[in-house]
């Protein structure tokens, strides 16, 4: 019987010291979670349903935009993969939201995404490396989004330049 609550105890003293070692060990990149969930609802307000894939093969800025935010998501599974669970859950927002919109909250989102990730509490070598990667995808989305909302908003009636029809 003493050996049994002896057991016991054990046990409870192992399981309660393992509950908050686990518990840190999910924080340890708490900024790059951050960043995914802030990347995800960029690529998702980036997505566009309607519009097929140019049939020369060419990439748009949105298209590029998106594959540069793969590329910083990727490049976060690979050192933060208890990110990955998370994955195929598609962010949901509201599809009335306009394209300029959508343009310019994903661009708020990639600033916020570097944020986070700035935020990381690793100083290791390694990770400024990751950092490094993943700023650099975030800064090549962030440039395409920029021509993206230049082109939407782009007046083409202020142009002094005779057309066809002229």
């Amino acid at each position: 019987m003493f050996r049994s609550i002896r057991f016991r105890l054990i046990t409870a003293v192992g399981l309660l010291i393992s509950i908050p070692c686990a518990t840190l060990a999910s924080q340890h990149h708490s900024g790059y979670a951050r960043a995914m969930e802030d990347l995800r609802l960029a690529r998702a307000l980036l997505q566009r349903g309607n519009m097929g894939s140019s049939t020369d093969g060419s990439q748009d800025e949105v298209s590029l935009a998106i594959s540069n935010i793969d590329g910083a998501m990727t490049e976060i599974l690979k050192e933060a993969p208890g990110s990955a669970k998370e994955a195929e859950n598609t962010p949901k927002f509201d599809m009335r939201i306009g394209w300029p919109d959508r343009l310019s909250l994903s661009f708020k989102l990639l600033d916020r995404a570097k944020l986070d990730c700035r935020q990381e509490k690793d100083t290791s070598r390694r990770n400024a490396e990751l950092q490094a990667r993943v700023f650099a995808s975030i800064d090549d989305a962030h440039d395409r989004i920029r021509v993206a909302i230049d082109t939407v908003n782009f007046d083409y009636s202020a142009r002094n330049v005779p057309t066809r029809n002229d």
